[in-house]
């Protein structure tokens, strides 16, 4: 299966440890699928359905069955195919997969 950009699915996300996101949750995948097809690795955000209202968190709003916050301060680069990723959930739409590779990007601005 290849999981394209804007793809929204389920992922095992352990082993983690202290602050990172643990257990099984939905993920939205950052990369594109060229990066996927070169190294077999996906950059993916995981999605929480906390009520942080943190910079780094966008909720999503062009979704039907997943709702919650994109928690792009929590990306990782993973091996979908490794943890049993076989079912695309939900695509974002291009509005809003545009809106948050924005704020993805404003992560890498260089400090003063």
């Amino acid at each position: 299966m290849v999981i394209k950009q804007g793809d929204i699915f389920y992922v095992d996300f352990n082993p983690s440890k202290g602050h990172e996101q643990k257990h099984r949750r939905p993920a939205l995948a950052l990369s594109h699928s060229l990066l996927t097809k070169f190294s077999g690795l996906t950059i993916v955000a995981p999605i929480t359905t906390t009520s942080r209202n943190f910079p780094t968190y966008h909720e999503l709003t062009s979704t039907r069955t997943i709702q919650g916050k994109v928690m792009l301060d929590q990306t990782i680069a993973l091996d979908l195919a490794a943890r049993g990723v076989t079912k695309v959930e939900e695509r974002l739409s291009q509005e809003e997969l545009k809106l948050i590779l924005d704020k993805y990007k404003l992560l890498f601005d260089m400090e003063d």
